[in-house]
């Protein structure tokens, strides 16, 4: 919105905290960015506790010649910085910045390695040269000078995860998790009528159903290559809450179909394989909904998902979770695909990020490297495209839950001990229905352990003796996909492509197509990706 004065600009549909959100059901579209901007006129926005999720704001004074751009906690919503020679492009899409800077050819061949090994871009830089990442939980100024060159000033940060306890006991924790999570989801949905969720086969889904206000109409999609284990669990979840059931069927070769379209709207250096809803949010009217809820970075943020862990774990999910001391993210990088002084550039950077976390949180920055900023965090793009798609909010991501996350030890949230205490009030009502990998949510570790090892093995039995496979989860097979048709014209065609010949060693096209082959498929996926978003920034 406009004054005689002042430009505001709010994304990302931040809760206000500090009055009503009644605006969010009716009213002038520019109502909550208006009452925004007059806070901050009064010198009373205060961004730590004013404004709840995912935000950014711009404000442009006209009258003082002065920019400011304030970003939120975690950087759940990044922006984009250029600066040279006094000009200045800001933008909240990596390509868009790109493009208008003039930088949309100047590709970082570091960044691509990184990006292919880590499935990230190492904060704060991105896929082009010159264009970086600014500094979350803070409020960034520009002055505008004679001439229209613009000057930055330092950053004001307004938070940090700084490493602290902040608690007494887990309960009390919890107990502060619960209130919080409850408020944030009340303030969304007062005044509504009708409302999404996303299900599934897990727990997260379940405890958001549980926080969503019995009296609503409420839709629960799940979306799958066809209905098996993860949609039956997922429809009988539903039932449990008294929601509606909407399953949407994607076809096997699905994110191979919309890897332009995905790769353009969540950017360059940002994997596109997570934008699920893409196409769903037209097929199922996801865009009428006044609010659309899911339960994302629940594991992130509340069960210690990247706390360091003993090599090997992730192959027995049954078995108890225990943290390591020290850190594995500035491993040296060895790969006899890339250029090794690319490979060196990937260490310095990762490195360098690690000791900014380090500073901060230096018990826990092997976990925290991946947290903070979110932009290290290779599912965001899940957000990148629900929030651009339609109203989408994600409780998991309000103040109150990263608040809490940085003020706990890690111990609390291994084997789900703090989200349980958090959320068994939620999981009640489908105590019955067991988890899509055997457990029973509302149930401690100590008592799903056997229970989730005989099913596991189970599953092993039936998938190497019996031959049994198919895919009974919520994400597409990438097994099925890479045997497909499309895949090998694609991958002789990322192959070939200049920009995989620019961050290889040396060699024929022969050699090229075999060094693709020999990565990892989600390494070869993101070298698709790359080759495919070719010409997307000129597009855009």
């Amino acid at each position: 919105m406009e004054t005689d004065t002042h430009i505001c600009i709010v994304v990302g549909g931040p809760i206000l905290c500090f009055r009503d959100n009644s605006f969010l059901v009716g009213g002038e579209r520019d109502c909550g960015t208006r009452a925004v901007l007059d806070r901050i006129l009064a010198g009373d926005m205060s961004w730590e506790h004013d404004l709840d999720g995912p935000f950014v704001v711009l404000v442009v004074d006209k009258v003082r010649a002065r920019v400011t751009c304030v970003t939120d906690l975690m950087l759940f919503i990044p922006v984009y910085e250029h600066r040279e020679d006094g000009r200045m492009v800001l933008g909240t899409r990596v390509d868009a910045v790109a493009a208008v800077s003039g930088k949309g050819s100047a590709v970082d061949e570091a960044s691509l390695v990184d990006f292919i090994l880590h499935d990230v871009v190492t904060y704060p830089y991105t896929a082009y040269r010159g264009v970086r990442q600014l500094t979350p939980a803070a409020a960034h100024d520009y002055t505008v000078l004679d001439g229209g060159r613009t000057q930055k000033l330092e950053p004001k940060v307004y938070w940090q995860p700084v490493e602290r306890s902040a608690f007494g006991s887990i309960d009390e924790a919890a107990d502060t998790l619960r209130s919080g999570l409850q408020e944030y989801v009340d303030r969304v949905t007062a005044g509504m009528d009708h409302v999404a969720q996303f299900i599934s086969g897990g727990e997260d889904s379940r405890a958001l159903a549980g926080l969503l206000p019995a009296e609503l109409k409420r839709d629960a999609y799940v979306f799958l290559d066809s209905m098996n284990r993860e949609g039956r669990v997922a429809e009988r979840v539903a039932k449990a809450y008294g929601a509606a059931f909407y399953p949407g069927y994607r076809s096997p070769t699905h994110y191979l179909e919309i890897l332009e379209e995905a790769s353009s709207l969540v950017g360059l250096g940002h994997q596109y394989t997570h934008a699920h809803s893409l196409g769903f949010h037209s097929e199922c009217k996801l865009d009428q909904y006044q609010a659309v809820f899911g339960g994302y970075l629940s594991d992130s943020l509340l069960k210690g998902a990247y706390a360091r862990k003993p090599r090997g774990y992730g192959r027995f999910p049954f078995l108890p979770k225990i943290s390591l001391t020290g850190e594995s993210r500035s491993r040296p990088l060895k790969s006899s695909v890339f250029r090794a002084d690319l490979l060196r550039e990937v260490e310095q950077r990762r490195r360098s990020h690690l000791g900014s976390v380090r500073a901060i949180r230096p018990r826990t920055a092997h976990e925290w490297f991946v947290l903070w900023p979110m932009t290290m965090r290779t599912g965001m793009p899940n957000f990148y495209t629900t929030r651009r798609l339609f109203a989408s909010y994600e409780p998991f991501m309000s103040n109150t839950v990263v608040k809490v996350s940085a003020s706990v030890p890690t111990r609390w949230k291994l084997n789900r001990r703090l989200f349980l205490r958090t959320a068994r009030p939620w999981l009640q009502p489908a105590r019955a229905v067991q988890h899509g990998d055997g457990r029973f949510p509302h149930l401690s570790w100590v008592a799903n352990t056997p229970l989730q090892a005989a099913v596991w093995a189970w599953r092993q039995f039936k998938r190497k003796v019996i031959r049994k496979r198919s895919n009974e989860g919520p994400w597409g097979d990438w097994q099925t996909i890479v045997r497909s048709p499309v895949w090998q014209e694609r991958a002789r065609i990322a192959a070939g492509s200049e920009v995989f010949e620019r961050v290889c060693e040396r060699g024929g096209e022969q050699d090229k197509r075999a060094l693709l082959e020999g990565l990892p498929i989600q390494q070869q996926v993101n070298v698709l990706q790359i080759a495919g978003s070719a010409g997307s920034v000129e597009k855009g």
